[in-house]
Formats: structure tokens, sequence, C-alpha cells
């Protein structure tokens, strides 16, 4: 959730010379949107050095610069400088999945802005509301970036698969659920073609300076070109919550010689920014009449049939059985006592709805459900590890059983 501190200690002590590519004649047309959230009064001034050394990259190449920076990034300021957007920088804290924070959709794998209660300052507390966590859910229902987009995150936690440092370093399982989980809302719901992460030192700036000067080259090439890329750090893995796309994870030695998942990329790598690519946004596929997202999930009679994913609980209601719904069918975080759905699989469980979930409603990745691993483990006897099920979900009120008498 908070950066690598010694990591961004050791920021003032790196190379400072690593050079931007030079600037070309035949610079491409683009708006690049640059978020900076709240890390604190002593870092937040580090990210805002970086985001300026990318902004000045991108300028330089005749692209236009929306900037949203601490202590004015606000959910409504960085929205505004997202729309429209070719390229996306955000520097930050994060909250990956898996990690040992919430997977709550609608704060996980997305930005920490400044809060509701922000005073004026950088400072970052998500206890007293200077800081809130927007999640991959809220990303993809109010962002509205240009087709085909690129998102890039910095120096921003879990995003390209590392560990904090007080915790166990990731594996290359759990470095590929990280990348998965933080690039499938970009990639499935908004239409971006390519996903970088980068925790080297002014690695976003090396990302759009050369995305702008070589908007052609395949995104493959794009992610081999930085400076500290070393081939035999790398694996390739099916994306797992996107068809067709890949998930690179580079493993490599960085700050004081530690190796570790510091470089990430996910989409298709033979795909360019100027040849856009992506899928449709999910804001796009709208109903002729009224404007609102087409659910893409039939339900006949109360019933709904389909594939189901798994996340760990929700806050407040730890180690339970619940489930998270597309709010298309009903989901949602209930403001009192939550309603209750029949899900079927190789048992059937009455389950309490406490969340809603993005689930790629409309796309190839389309799920109907979202169950804590409790419920998993009530309804089905396949391992987590499988990732996906098939269930059946009665929407229709469901009575919970009677209580037993008392004796």
């Amino acid at each position: 959730m908070r950066p690598l501190l010694s990591i961004l200690a050791a920021l003032a002590t790196l190379i400072a010379g690593l050079g931007l590519p030079a600037a070309t004649s035949a610079a491409t047309p683009a708006r690049v949107a640059i978020i900076v959230g709240p890390v604190g009064e002593e870092l937040t001034p580090v990210y805002l050095g970086l985001a300026e050394t990318a902004a000045a990259a991108a300028e330089t190449r005749g692209a236009t610069v929306a900037r949203a920076y601490s202590p004015n990034a606000t959910a409504g300021a960085v929205l505004a400088a997202v729309e429209g957007a070719n390229i996306v920088i955000y520097f930050g804290h994060g909250v990956g999945t898996p990690s040992p924070y919430s997977a709550n959709p609608a704060s996980a794998n997305g930005w920490a802005l400044n809060g509701l209660n922000a005073v004026g300052s950088h400072a970052d507390s998500w206890v007293d509301g200077t800081l809130t966590y927007y999640g991959e859910a809220w990303i993809a229902e109010n962002a509205r970036p240009a087709p085909g987009w690129v998102m890039i995150y910095s120096n921003a936690c879990y995003a390209p698969g590392a560990s904090e440092e007080h915790h166990d370093a990731a594996d290359e399982v759990i470095a590929a659920g990280r990348v998965s989980a933080y690039s499938r809302g970009p990639l499935a719901e908004l239409g971006a073609s390519a996903y970088f992460a980068t925790d080297f030192y002014e690695g976003a700036a090396h990302l759009v300076g050369a995305l702008l000067d070589a908007p052609s080259l395949p995104y493959g090439d794009i992610f081999a070109s930085e400076p500290r890329f070393d081939p035999a750090g790398l694996v390739r893995l099916p994306h797992a919550g996107v068809t067709g796309a890949e998930a690179w994870l580079h493993r490599s030695a960085y700050f004081n010689g530690k190796v570790d998942y510091w470089y990430a990329f996910a989409g298709d790598p033979t795909a360019s920014l100027a040849g856009g690519g992506g899928t449709e946004p999910a804001s796009a596929r709208t109903a002729e009449l009224g404007g609102t997202p087409r659910p893409g999930i039939a339900v006949v009679d109360g019933l709904v049939s389909g594939i189901a994913s798994s996340y760990p609980e929700n806050a407040g209601w730890e180690g339970e059985a619940t489930i998270a719904l597309p709010a298309e069918i009903g989901g949602g975080i209930p403001s009192g006592e939550p309603s209750f759905v029949l899900v079927c699989a190789d048992r059937c469980v009455t389950l309490p709805v406490v969340d809603s979930c993005p689930c790629y409603v409309g796309s190839s990745d389309q799920r109907v459900a979202n169950l804590s691993h409790a419920a998993w483990a009530m309804v089905s006897d396949a391992p987590l590890s499988r990732g996906l099920i098939e269930v059946k979900l009665h929407l229709s009120p469901v009575a919970l059983p009677a209580a037993p008498p008392a004796s």
C-alpha cells in the first residue's frame, strides 16, 4: 500500500543522466495525462519531480500534457485530465491483488488520490480521509480516455508485480496475478491497447518518450527499449483475465542489487500506439436508448448462468461466505441489511450480496459473480487455483433458512 520507502530514499542518489530519446521533427500529436497522488510531505515532491520529467519528455515531442498533481489530484481533476488521453501516467500509492490488503475492486488496482478530507497538503492517510483509493471498478465506470490508450504505472506498489519491502518477496505466480489484476480494468473495461508498470528511475519518462518517438513500434519492442531491460529476466505468460493478451514479468537486480519484479507489460505485444488496438471500451457499449451500459447478462425468470471468479474477502465480512455481483444484476455495497442470492455449483448455498464487481460485462471475459474464498469452498469442490467455475444464480428473493428453535 505504501511505496517502498528505502527505494524512494535511494532515488536521489541514483544516476540522473539516463537521458531521454532525442525529440524528432515527426512527433506524434497526442494527449498525455499525468497523475500524482499524495504519498506524504517528504516523498510527494520526489514523485512530482519524476512526473515533470515525464511531462517534459511528452511536451518536447509535441504532446499536450494534462496534469493532476497532489494536493489537487482530486477525483474530479483526475477524470478531467484523463478525458480523451492517449497515454495516462500514474505516480502514487498502490493496492494490488493479491496483497495483504483489501481485494475490493472499489479500492484495489487503481489510483490513490487526494481524499474528501484533503487539507491542501500531501497528507496520505486513508483513515482520516486525506487519501482515498479509487479502484478498478470506479475507474472503469468513470474514466474516459481515448480509444487504444496506454496506461503507465510508475513507482506504485504491486503494479509491476513486486511486494513491498517489509513483506515476503513475490514469486512468479503472485507477480503474474498482480500484473493481470492491475491491467485487466484498462484492457478489458476501458479499451486500452497496452499496460506498462515500472519502478525504474525515470522509467515513465523513457516509456512516454519511446511511445511518442516511435508510435508504430510494437509494444514488445517499446518494452525492450528500456535501458535496464534484461532479456534473461523476462517471462511471458497468458494474461489471467483478458483473452488474447499477454502478461510480461521482468525480474532483475535493481535497487541495492535486490532481485525483484520491477517492470511489467500487459496486452498484445505486437500492437502499437499508432495502430490503436485494444477492446471496445465498456463505456461505448451502450444501449440505443438511455445511454446505459448493456448488461450483456441474460436473466431468465430470475436465473443467471455463467462464470464466477473469486476474491479473498470484504472488509467487515472477513472470513465469511459472501458474493459480489455486477451492478447490472444487483451488485453493490449494502446501505443496510444485504440482499441474498442462491448460488449453485457443486452445491447450492444462499449468500449475502456485499459488493459489486467489474466482472467485465459485455466482454469475452464476462463473469456473473465474484465469490469470496469462503463462499467458493462452500459451493465448489474445485481448488481456488482453477480461477473460474460455472455457476447458476437465482436472483429472485431468497428466504433464509429458519433459525433452529432454542433448546
